[in-house]
């Protein structure tokens, strides 16, 4: 497999840490760093440039969750200012874009959880599975915290004391949750046997859904590919399967990368780390990526036949950029970059 990329036109907001999907022959994308913006660019005209879309009707949000099906996109949960607090807080709300008509509406329904960070996949036009996500309590604790704190002194004794603790003291989600649209219904189907992963790239490949790497706590990746399949009645099955780290030991995990799966393969491409991480939490410090400087990628990975190989690279490292899988391989929109510029360059990586 080599890869093949072609440029599309630059976003009209410099973007990351938003949502986007492809609904026919349209890609969509917007929120995160582009506010309540929402645009759309028509693949039909390739000479073409992003054109507005309908805006977001809820509060601006970073990291929030989305589902794309044949009908619509789904937006739940992400981080924004909640009129009730004074502070950024894990949001519960959720909302539907509709492609036939154009509209956004809200949903009727209550998350039995935060979902900031989490990663989820449609299993059909109805039912979606979710791993991870921050636990609301904890992530609003330390925003309160920090917005209450009298000097840069008391923020970085609130941030150390929050990333020194160990993995199971953030309360991240541990079960996979099932949303049936059609019901309006909320199921913890299964508890998820591996630590909870935030920003973690999550790809199906025929009836195997594979959960990528993404954080254990904040600062510290996985170093696992785990796969699940799920039998009547949502039996669950699972198995680590070949991680790039089994062939490169000095990798660092990625979070926040850009995944898809192509035929029986997948395309995991970008994401970020701190390198020494791996080492310091191992060597017992929690607090792992403490003076550490966060590292972007470029590299463009290939899983196929239980082997991960280096494949191409991208036109810029980055990270936390809008994914969009297509049948032959990845869109990619904005992200981030080691000096922390937002980027507004669009291009699709095609598998040849």
């Amino acid at each position: 497999m080599t890869i093949h990329l072609t440029f599309l036109p630059d976003f009209p907001i410099a973007i990351k840490n938003g949502v986007g999907g492809s609904l026919g022959r349209r890609l969509y994308a917007g929120l995160g760093s582009a506010g309540k913006h929402f645009f759309y660019f028509d693949l039909n005209q390739p000479g073409g440039h992003w054109q507005p879309a309908p805006g977001f009707p809820g509060a601006e949000r970073n990291d929030a969750v989305s589902v794309t099906t044949s009908e619509g996109l789904y937006v739940f949960s992400g981080a924004g200012n909640d009129p009730r607090h004074a502070y950024t807080s894990v949001l519960m709300d959720s909302y539907f874009f509709c492609a036939n008509k154009q509209q956004w509406h809200s949903l009727d329904t209550t998350l039995p959880l935060g979902l900031l960070g989490a990663s989820a996949i449609a299993v059909n036009d109805h039912q979606f599975l979710f791993w991870g996500g921050y636990c609301k309590e904890t992530f609003d604790a330390l925003m309160k915290q920090l917005s209450q704190a009298s000097s840069s002194d008391a923020s970085d004794k609130h941030i150390n004391a929050f990333m020194g603790q160990p993995i199971e003291a953030y309360g991240w989600n541990s079960h996979i949750w099932l949303y049936d649209v059609r019901k309006n219904t909320w199921e913890a189907i299964t508890r998820n046997p591996y630590p909870a992963n935030c920003g973690a790239a999550l790809v199906r490949i025929n009836d195997d859904f594979m959960l990528i790497e993404g954080e254990v706590k904040p600062g510290l990746r996985s170093l696992k590919t785990k796969c699940y399949q799920f039998g009547h009645q949502w039996r669950l099955t699972t198995k680590y399967t070949t991680s790039i780290a089994d062939q490169w030991s000095h990798h660092e995990g990625i979070a926040g990368g850009y995944a898809s799966a192509v035929d029986n393969s997948i395309i995991l491409a970008g994401g970020a780390y701190f390198i020494g991480s791996q080492a310091n939490f191992q060597q017992g410090k929690l607090y792992s990526h403490q003076g550490l400087r966060k590292h972007y990628s470029d590299t463009i990975w290939r899983y196929q036949n239980g082997e991960w190989e280096q494949t191409g690279k991208l036109p810029i490292p980055s990270a936390y950029g809008i994914s969009i899988p297509s049948q032959d391989g990845l869109y990619v929109l904005g992200g981030e970059t080691l000096d922390g510029q937002t980027l507004s360059c669009c291009y699709h990586l095609k598998a040849i």
